[in-house]
């Protein structure tokens, strides 16, 4: 897909990532062939046509599903856009990418929202444009770090 990201404009709002740590030891980082196997990226995407001048007011579209995590250390991107690494403790969460229309690039938004009341939801925002229209696949990935 070809677009150009516009720059991140929010990269979280987490807020006390020591809110999402749950009990118990997180998996070393070292990533290992086998353990990449083990624990694959996961992602949250659509593919739809789209339009190469969007403009305010247009349907939001949204794409989500439900994942269950291991805890540990996690990459979390928007594809072909930002992306940071966060800590996201064992349980369920909503997983949900939203592409907004604005005038001339759209707005992605992705969350994760644990289903644990104790824990923030984690928002992770970008803006980026096309080269022309054309059927593209957007979303967001998760790959573990352990």
């Amino acid at each position: 897909m070809a677009r150009i990201p516009r720059g991140l404009l929010t990269v979280t709002a987490l807020l006390g990532l020591a809110a999402l740590a749950a009990p118990g030891a997180a998996a070393a980082s070292d990533a290992s062939d086998a353990s990449a196997q083990d624990h694959p990226t996961a992602y949250n995407t659509k593919e739809q046509f789209l339009t190469a001048d969007p403009e305010r007011g247009m349907d939001t579209s949204c794409v989500e599903r439900r994942i269950s995590l291991g805890s540990g250390d996690y990459v979390w991107g928007i594809i072909g856009a930002g992306e940071r690494t966060l800590y996201l403790g064992s349980g369920t969460y909503t997983w949900k990418d939203c592409l907004i229309p604005d005038d001339g690039f759209y707005v992605q938004q992705s969350t994760l929202n644990p289903d644990n009341p104790d824990w923030d939801t984690a928002i992770l925002t970008d803006t980026w444009s096309m080269y022309g229209d054309q059927i593209a696949e957007w979303g967001s990935f998760l790959d573990p770090q352990f």
